[in-house]
């Protein structure tokens, strides 16, 4: 705990990304925001795709040095955004070329200042991640519309980092060689790539029904209610989960893993029920502060929306303790199930919003089940 406070820079940006956004809607309205949360959310859904979870590799493989794992994940993200390049001139475009940008910033800058924090770099880390949310504001400010504001961000965080790792970035082109690409054990990043990309999509989804069927307005109201309400818990986890998979790094026993995990998410549950008190009462209200709307949403609507992003939280934050423990391929199998039987109840259906978010609610509750029921089995077995 006393690193954690002493390290707490960590998560500076998560402040600046919150105000940022925040500032955002209350300037230039929920509909504007909801473009920018459809961009986010499609973007980082593809960010995982073209990097592999080179930066989880990182956090948690100590075997390998820098710039070997630096050389081996930018030769994997030439090839990742070639073949998704390809793939989307193939199919028609049916991506638009600023939301590949924007995915291939996002998975550059996360690689990067995943090696800072590895190297203890904190302050230098907080300052990197803090560019993207003040250039938000700049480039808004400014006059840029959402398609481009997003990438051009990261885009400019990324130029400053690629300086800052210039000698770093001449060994890893050092390596590159047709043999160092032979050698790389492309299966597991797969499984763990293709499970948190399949996370993130199951995620990105519902961001993507809302908007076909409600428009941008209903995204801007999904995203700002998780950034006001759930902010507090994504800051504090934020400030946690790489000095927990640090320390799940260096423990060999599966249930120790898990049980740090358990441990991680129990000194969350009283500030989760604080918070959905909160919100139950009076979320229409401090939402309003914010910028008021006309969509008809009640205060149990925001208190289901806040529960979605808390379970959401905690899935996504299990994809480390899948990979150090080498079990990706089943929660991929778990997400595939979810999403699967999702589609099925979705498909020419018709639902009020009300009654789509509270299938989203059943949805990631059932795949929170199943991770817990599996990650118990495991602890109370002790399995290697």
């Amino acid at each position: 705990m006393i690193s954690i406070i002493k390290n707490f820079p960590v998560v500076i940006h998560q402040l600046f990304f919150l105000f940022s956004q925040l500032l955002i809607l209350y300037m230039y309205g929920i509909g504007y925001s909801g473009s920018l949360a459809y961009i986010g959310a499609i973007s980082t859904f593809l960010a995982v795709l073209i990097n592999l979870r080179w930066d989880i590799e990182i956090m948690v493989n100590k075997s390998q040095r820098l710039s070997l794992c630096l050389s081996d994940a930018s030769m994997t993200i030439i090839f990742m955004t070639f073949m998704i390049s390809l793939l989307n001139v193939v199919f028609g475009s049916p991506i638009q070329i600023y939301i590949i940008l924007s995915a291939l910033a996002i998975a550059i800058h996360e690689l990067l200042v995943s090696v800072l924090f590895i190297q203890k770099k904190i302050y230098v880390y907080s300052f990197f991640r803090t560019i993207p949310a003040i250039s938000l504001i700049f480039f808004a400010l400014i006059g840029f519309e959402p398609e481009m504001i997003w990438p051009a961000s990261f885009f400019l965080s990324v130029f400053f980092l690629v300086i800052y790792f210039r000698n770093l970035f001449k060994r890893a082109i050092y390596n590159m060689s047709l043999n160092r690409i032979k050698k790389i054990k492309l299966i597991n990043k797969i499984n763990a790539a293709i499970t948190a990309t399949t996370f993130s999509f199951f995620s990105a989804l519902f961001v993507i029904i809302i908007d076909y069927y409600y428009g941008d307005d209903y995204v801007g109201l999904w995203a700002n209610t998780i950034r006001i309400f759930n902010s507090v818990i994504v800051f504090l986890l934020a400030a946690c989960l790489p000095f927990v998979l640090k320390m799940l790094k260096d423990q060999e026993l599966i249930s120790k893993k898990i049980k740090i995990f358990y441990y991680l998410w129990a000194a969350f549950l009283p500030l989760i029920v604080l918070s959905f008190i909160v919100v139950s009462n009076w979320g229409i209200y401090i939402f309003s502060v914010f910028q008021s709307f006309d969509i008809d949403v009640t205060n149990a609507d925001m208190s289901i929306i806040f529960l979605i992003s808390v379970v959401i939280s905690f899935i996504g934050s299990s994809q480390g303790l899948y990979q150090a423990t080498n079990k990706s391929i089943i929660l991929l199998l778990m997400v595939i199930t979810t999403a699967f039987f999702g589609m099925i109840i979705i498909y020419n259906s018709s639902f009020s919003f009300t009654s789509l978010i509270e299938l989203f609610l059943f949805l990631v509750l059932f795949l929170m089940c199943m991770i817990l029921v599996h990650l118990t089995y495991n602890f109370i077995y002790k399995i290697k």
